[in-house]
């Protein structure tokens, strides 16, 4: 294990290192924002209250001591009765501490999946076709889990011994000065070596991290391709991955609780050295009137406590580091580049208009979709100039490209069907107008507005998406619907299921619009989850339909249900439909070839 780890120290700047934690510490503690004071606040209050119980008993020894030396038995009722007052009002104020500090580490906890989530939706396309969604599970449930952990226990667990460590040293200074400072010097040498043995911890954690985030991608292909799985022999191979990658996070997981099962026996031998220098000292410093026995038994009182808190610095200030990992690959996430939200509507160029909230402009769209409105008269719904996009994906990273000074104009209320060989770009055009990829030149037009001057929630509320494999969610039927527009009445849900013709099967079901359809909607057919999808989107009333190869994987009477759909729609709002089969594509007033 420590072979392992000077190998990688030998690969990277250590001082680079030291300081990347540091700063990435300070990260992690700002995502608190301004509560990380009351935070603060609790865990001083834990650690100061929880060491004045040691301190309280340490000068109760020191009393009964002194008493019963000298004899002075009437200060013993006093002195108790003091004591015990005070230490109601200390247990009082720890208990409050420790509410507040739980209080706020789970709000912490909670506002960091809440920040991730927020951050994952606004991810451009790019990143979903590059990453494994196992991959992005597996930093939700593994590495933000051990993150909260910081803020639940890791943080508290270095910070109260060393608060508690000061509190300590107040009154053993008092008592006896010398014998204090050579105990803190021992525990000094004892903590730093102790810090030099722990240095592997974080690189096995990280390792331990990546090993998980791959059991994580094979776990959800074995979950999503279970019929593959069972059926061809190549399947097992899947199977095969993950025991290998468990086995690897196995070995890691071993040798990490090795190395700190060795940390826990060097802490035990450092606690009994210490011990041993106490009594030493002690015993030499009573016998040279530097100090009386009573100093002794109160200093040894707290002294164990005190030891104690300098061992769990040195155990726990390592662990901390190795949590730091996880932490590290969150922010990698959230680093990552989101979509251009910066843009604004153009607001004198949509319905002429002036002074008017983007909110309040989308939503005059949605109220002049479906009844064939041009907004700011214009005579297409998109008007394509010279635009040009190219993919990086060759080994020279040069670029692919495939549109080219591609131009084409879409007349409102035109049903238009685009065709062309697999790669051609259809798909691309798709992502193109809905703003999940940027042109590298050109220009495209919706509803006479340039995308490039609107921001993407103004573009995307021009269209309603009907993709190829339409994914509904794990709710009802209304409730599916309904996402297509939430503030949506019962009467409006059953009218664009009924214009989808989705009613007369959605009746038929023994709950109704109240049927959970499951899991991405298995527990209804292709050609039902395709028209329910075309429900949603013909409620949310956009001017423009886009359907990426709609019916392509539906049987043939599905994919006449569709198409009578398709038929009702036509004149109604633009439909651009990306299509392979000749029965839709000959419904459509013009074909596109790409």
């Amino acid at each position: 294990i420590w072979e392992e780890y000077m190998q990688e120290c030998t690969q990277k700047d250590n001082n680079k290192k030291n300081s990347g934690i540091w700063q990435l510490f300070l990260r992690t503690m700002r995502t608190m924002g301004k509560r990380r004071f009351m935070y603060y606040g609790s865990i001083l209050g834990m650690s100061i209250t929880f060491a004045m119980f040691s301190v309280m008993e340490a000068f109760l020894m020191k009393i009964v001591v002194d008493i019963a030396q000298k004899g002075e038995w009437d200060r013993l009722i006093s002195s108790v009765v003091i004591i015990v007052i005070t230490g109601v009002i200390v247990l009082l104020g720890y208990r409050f501490a420790c509410i507040r500090y739980n209080v706020e580490a789970k709000r912490i906890y909670g506002k960091l999946y809440e920040q991730v989530l927020s951050h994952e939706m606004k991810l451009p396309c790019e990143y979903y076709e590059n990453h494994h969604s196992g991959e992005m599970l597996s930093k939700v449930s593994f590495d933000l889990g051990r993150m909260g952990d910081i803020f639940v226990s890791r943080f508290r667990r270095v910070v109260m011994p060393f608060i508690m460590v000061v509190v300590f040293l107040v009154p053993m200074f008092a008592l006896s000065w010398q014998l204090t400072l050579c105990l803190v010097a021992v525990n000094t040498v004892l903590i730093g070596v102790t810090m030099v043995l722990t240095g592997p911890l974080k690189s096995l954690s990280k390792k331990m991290s990546e090993s998980n985030s791959i059991m994580t991608k094979h776990i959800t292909d074995l979950i999503q391709g279970i019929i593959q799985v069972r059926m061809f022999p190549a399947g097992r191979k899947t199977v095969d991955r993950y025991n290998e990658e468990a086995d690897v996070y196995a070995v890691k997981s071993d040798k990490r609780n090795m190395f700190s099962s060795l940390l826990e026996c060097a802490n035990t031998g450092f606690d009994l050295i210490c011990n041993l220098v106490f009594l030493a000292l002690g015993i030499l410093f009573v016998q040279k009137g530097y100090t009386t026995l009573g100093a002794i038994a109160a200093i040894y009182t707290m002294y164990g406590r005190f030891s104690r808190q300098f061992l769990q610095m040195g155990k726990y200030i390592p662990e901390l580091i190795a949590y730091l990992t996880y932490a590290q690959n969150i922010f990698d996430f959230l680093d990552e580049e989101t979509e251009d939200k910066s843009k604004k509507l153009n607001k004198s160029d949509i319905l002429n208009h002036k002074d008017i909230n983007e909110d309040v402009v989308i939503n005059e769209i949605n109220n002049f979709c479906g009844h064939n409105t041009i907004l700011n008269n214009a005579d297409y719904s998109v008007k394509i100039s010279d635009l040009t996009f190219s993919y990086i994906k060759d080994e020279n990273n040069a670029p692919i490209v495939v549109l080219d000074n591609y131009n084409e104009r879409i007349k409102s209320g035109e049903f238009v069907a685009v065709t062309g060989a697999s790669g051609s770009g259809k798909t691309t055009l798709s992502k193109l107008l809905m703003g999940f990829y940027k042109p590298d030149s050109g220009m495209i037009e919706v509803c006479g507005n340039n995308l490039d001057d609107i921001s993407l929630a103004a573009g995307r509320s021009f269209f309603a998406l009907v993709p190829q494999d339409a994914i509904l969610f794990n709710m009802s039927i209304m409730d599916n619907i309904r996402m297509g527009r939430l503030d949506a009445t019962e009467a409006e849900i059953i009218k664009a299921a009924k214009m989808a013709n989705a009613h007369q099967f959605i009746i038929e079901f023994t709950d109704g619009y109240d049927t959970v359809v499951g899991e991405k909607g298995m527990s209804v057919s292709g050609g039902q989850r395709q028209r329910i999808a075309i429900a949603r989107a013909i409620l949310k009333n956009a001017p423009i339909m886009l359907m990426d190869e709609a019916t392509s994987a539906l049987d043939n009477e599905s994919e006449r249900a569709v198409n009578e759909t398709l038929q009702n729609l036509k004149g109604r709002m633009t439909i651009i439909m990306i299509a392979h089969r000749t029965s839709t594509i000959q419904m459509a007033d013009r074909v596109i070839g790409l």
